[in-house]
């Protein structure tokens, strides 16, 4: 990790002489590098990106303007991308439980592209949205390589079919009248083996020789910030090319964690046993630190005293809510800001209002000017849904 780009660094500091922190502020250049860069490397692919890792209208929108398309996991994340301006078929609904009760939404707002993630998730759909376009999600059971919340390939995961019961799945879904594109893996988050990759590539490949013909092969996303896509792409676009299909691909964090940083003030150390600095952020600003022991880098935007090593302490009354450990940081003095790097993807988006706290401001730099792209929640908002009628 580089750190902060400095035009991007200096743009925080006019941010932080108008905003009220903590917030989170994006780089819209960063976000349009990187989908440079894996249109670059899988140049035949059609790109869906992950929205659960920052759904923001105002990046969601640049993104269909750049030709990007959306994945979904939820109604809500379904009705989002329509308010943003895309069409149905450039959307696509994966997620393991698909009630009636959104089906039947699905059916008055339009129906998207489903990923169906078990046998009844194949039933239930082909009971209620005969005709719909659809993809079936393979578990491929292999041992992945990341944080046990992530690794959505094992075979102890919740999310999709296994190998063997591919066929059944294919079986119900042509009874009922669906149209099966192809088969889709994702096999986890944050992936940095490459080997990884590969052994779900060749699962599909077997799938594929066993099950095909297929229009699509969906071969998901999970790319870690360090993996080398221009080494991982040509054999996934072998694969799309012997088996005669088109490519698709799922990219989440990939493409927005590195363009957006939380920035938040210091307001004092203290010392019990570990030295701490505690900030105004928190577990109900960023929950990666606190639920997968995600390990985010800081930069101090400030010049500071002689250099010692911190936790980063947050506001909340829980003693897990730490940031960062073992900082070694410049001294601050009361009120100087920190910029908390990869927080682009799953730090908005997993804020809660945990403790009463008002989910952040969010700015995106244009490389212009700061536009809002959600205003910092009101205290009133907090309180709407409980008020007394009348």
């Amino acid at each position: 990790m580089s750190g902060l780009n400095p035009h991007f660094k200096e743009a925080l500091q006019s941010a932080l002489e108008r905003y009220e922190t903590p917030f989170y502020a994006y780089d819209l250049a960063s976000v349009q590098a990187r989908v440079g860069a894996l249109r670059a490397a899988f140049p035949k692919a059609e790109v869906f990106f992950a929205m659960k890792a920052n759904p923001r209208l105002g990046i969601l929108r640049r993104l269909l303007g750049w030709g990007v398309f959306l994945e979904a996991v939820s109604l809500g994340e379904v009705r989002r991308a329509y308010a943003a301006g895309f069409k149905r078929t450039e959307v696509l609904l994966n997620g393991p439980v698909k009630t009636p009760a959104v089906l039947a939404e699905l059916k008055e707002l339009g129906v998207p592209l489903l990923g169906l993630d078990s046998l009844a998730d194949a039933e239930r759909v082909a009971r209620h949205l005969p005709g719909s376009h659809v993809l079936l999600r393979v578990n491929p059971d292999l041992p992945v390589v990341t944080h046990d919340h992530l690794a959505t390939g094992r075979g102890e995961s919740k999310f999709g079919i296994l190998p063997q019961d591919v066929g059944r799945a294919l079986e119900i879904a042509r009874a009922g009248g669906l149209d099966v594109l192809g088969l889709h893996v994702h096999l986890g988050s944050a992936l940095e083996h490459p080997e990884d990759f590969r052994a779900g590539y060749a699962v599909m490949e077997r799938l594929y020789q066993e099950h095909g013909p297929f229009e699509v092969l969906n071969l998901g996303g999970g790319f870690g910030l360090g993996l080398d896509l221009a080494a991982l792409a040509p054999e996934a676009l072998g694969l799309a090319e012997r088996l005669g299909v088109e490519l698709w691909l799922e990219p989440g964090r990939y493409l927005v964690a590195e363009a957006g940083v939380l920035v938040t003030r210091t307001w004092g150390t203290k010392h019990t046993r570990r030295n701490f600095l505690l900030v105004d952020a928190g577990m109900s600003h960023l929950l990666r630190p606190m639920l997968y022991g995600a390990e985010h880098p800081v930069e101090p935007l400030y010049a500071g005293g002689t250099p010692q090593t911190f936790d980063l302490a947050g506001p909340a009354c829980e003693s897990g809510d730490i940031l960062a450990r073992d900082l070694t940081l410049p001294t601050p003095q009361e009120g100087d800001a920190l910029a908390i790097l990869q927080a682009g993807a799953y730090g908005s988006s997993m804020s809660s209002n945990y403790l009463d706290t008002p989910r952040p401001l969010e700015l995106l730099w244009t490389g212009e000017e700061w536009e809002v792209l959600r205003q910092r929640q009101s205290w009133e908002s907090l309180l709407l849904e409980e008020q007394a009628e009348g």
